[in-house]
C-alpha cells in the first residue's frame, strides 16, 4: 500500500514537474513573440533597415524614412532649385584609411565624413535633390574611384568631406573650403559655402583656398572640398563631436549648394556647367 502511495505521489510530482516546464516554455515563447513583434515595428517603422536601429536614442536629423521631415529655412533651398539635380558626396578615408584620428574623444574621421555626409545628404534630399555618396559604408575606395563614379554618375556637383589637421599647430582651427586650382566654378561653389560657414560661427572667416586635391582634378564637374574643422585644435574637437554643430554645419553646405545652384540657373535638364 505504502508503495503504491509513493508510485502516486512519484507521478504527480513528474507531471507536476512537466507541467512547470511547459508554464516556462509557454511564457518564453510569449515574451520571444513580444520582443520580435516589437523589433518588427521597429524595424517597419524605420523604413525596413535593421541597419537604421543604430540610429535609435539619436536626435533625428535627417528626412529618411521613419525621421520627421526638415524644416527648410527660406531662401533658395526652400525654393526648389535643387529639384531632380544629382549632386555626389564624397566621405573622406574608409576602410584602412582611418584619416585623422584623436582617440581620447573617441573622434575617428572616417566615421565622422560618413555621418556628416548623411546629414547633408539628408537636407539636400528634402530640398528636392538627388544625392549619390561614393562610399555608404566603412569600406576603402581610391581618389580615381571615387572621382569615376561620380563622372559616370553625370553628376551635376560634387563634394568630398573631410576634417582637417595640422601637427604641431594646435592653434589653427575652423571649417575650410578648397578648390582645385584654376576651376572658376569651383573656386565659386567653394567660396559660397565659406560664406555659409562663416554664418555658423564667425571664426570660420576665412577665403576659400585652391587646393590641388586629386579627387577635385579627376571630375568634370565643378567641386570642392570642404574641411569641417581641425582635429587638432581642442577647440574644433569640441564642436565636431556634438550632433548641433554637425547638423548646423550640414545646414550650412547645403545652402551654400544651393545659392550657388540660384546663382548659377543650373537645372537637371541643364549640362552641368564646365568646372
Amino acid at each position: 500500500m505504502r508503495r503504491g502511495v509513493a508510485v502516486v505521489r512519484q507521478r504527480q510530482a513528474f507531471f507536476l514537474a512537466v507541467s512547470a516546464r511547459r508554464l516556462v516554455f509557454l511564457a518564453s515563447v510569449f515574451i520571444c513573440c513580444f520582443c520580435l513583434g516589437a523589433l518588427l515595428g521597429a524595424f517597419e517603422l524605420l523604413g525596413g533597415s535593421f541597419a537604421l536601429l543604430k540610429g535609435l536614442g539619436r536626435p533625428a536629423t535627417g528626412s529618411g524614412p521613419g525621421q520627421p521631415v526638415l524644416e527648410l529655412p527660406p531662401g533658395p533651398l526652400a525654393n526648389g532649385v535643387l529639384k531632380d539635380l544629382l549632386i555626389v558626396l564624397d566621405p573622406g578615408h574608409g576602410g584602412a584609411d582611418r584619416g585623422v584620428c584623436h582617440f581620447p574623444d573617441d573622434l575617428i574621421e572616417k566615421e565622422i565624413n560618413l555621418d556628416m555626409a548623411n546629414r547633408v545628404r539628408a537636407v539636400l534630399e528634402a530640398a528636392g535633390a538627388r544625392v549619390l555618396l561614393t562610399r555608404a559604408d566603412d569600406v576603402f575606395l581610391s581618389l580615381d574611384d571615387r572621382a569615376r563614379a561620380a563622372n559616370e554618375a553625370g553628376a551635376h556637383l560634387f563634394l568630398s568631406l573631410h576634417v582637417n589637421r595640422i601637427p604641431g599647430h594646435p592653434e589653427c582651427f575652423g571649417a575650410q573650403t578648397f578648390y582645385f586650382p584654376g576651376s572658376t566654378q569651383g573656386e565659386r561653389l567653394a567660396s559660397i559655402i565659406q560664406e555659409e560657414l562663416i554664418k555658423v560661427d564667425p571664426e570660420n572667416y576665412r577665403d576659400p583656398l585652391p587646393g590641388s586635391y586629386r579627387v577635385l582634378r579627376l571630375t568634370t564637374m565643378p567641386g570642392a572640398l570642404v574641411e569641417i574643422g581641425f582635429m587638432t585644435n581642442a577647440r574644433d574637437r569640441e564642436l565636431i563631436a556634438t550632433e548641433a554643430y554637425r547638423d548646423r554645419i550640414a545646414r550650412a553646405i547645403a545652402a551654400g549648394v544651393a545659392r550657388y545652384v540660384a546663382e548659377q540657373g543650373l537645372t537637371a535638364g541643364k549640362d552641368q556647367t564646365p568646372s
